[in-house]
């Protein structure tokens, strides 16, 4: 009974499209931004080993660490969702249109061409609060941008992935990666249902 129940397990694996492996290599590359924080802190070092910059400030190994893990989470779930789109119109034989560049092209993008609410998916806050955060990170070399300045709700929303906002910069814990990382993989694996489901 169970050599046939295992059978009836593989032939389901068989049966997965190998295109929507995309969705495994961003769930892999979540996987790594996430783990790479953990291997990569020197141990012999007190948490605190901070490096001066030439044109002042300074900045510990570990938040250099987390910070370069937040651009590559939200890198992979741009471009999963891109891609995945790109993969769903093709499949479908739709005439491809122009891929969307902002996060507020890309919801508009699945709006009307898959009608999905990116805003109501699994993990959707965590990957806002997310791209709120890469943007302070990637267009104000970590303060806040004259757009996050004017966001009377970025305190709020950033509490999802547990950042504070103050001294008009962003301060990430050690619990900011994974929760960012859970929202990313939970985000992914909703959006790829739910193109699924549209097939």
């Amino acid at each position: 009974m169970l050599a046939l129940q295992a059978s009836d397990e593989a032939d389901k694996v068989t049966d997965v499209d190998p295109s929507w492996s995309l969705t495994d290599d961003a769930l892999v590359l979540i996987l790594h931004a996430e783990s790479d924080i953990n291997e990569q802190v020197p141990t012999d070092r007190s948490p605190i080993g901070m490096r001066p910059g030439q044109l002042g400030g300074t900045m510990t190994d570990e938040l250099w660490l987390r910070e370069t893990a937040v651009l590559r989470l939200i890198s992979t779930v741009e471009a999963y969702t891109n891609a995945a789109s790109e993969l769903f119109i093709t499949k479908k034989s739709l005439p491809l249109p122009k891929s969307p560049f902002t996060w507020p092209q890309r919801v508009k993008h699945y709006l009307n061409e898959h009608a999905i609410d990116l805003e109501a998916r699994d993990g959707w806050d965590q990957v806002e609060a997310g791209i709120d955060l890469r943007n302070c990170l990637a267009h104000g070399l970590g303060n806040l941008t004259e757009l996050l300045l004017s966001e009377e709700t970025l305190g709020n929303r950033m509490k999802h992935i547990d950042v504070s906002v103050g001294g008009n910069r962003m301060h990430l814990t050690m619990a900011t990666v994974p929760k960012l990382a859970e929202g990313c993989r939970s985000f992914v694996l909703d959006v790829e249902k739910e193109l699924i489901a549209r097939l």
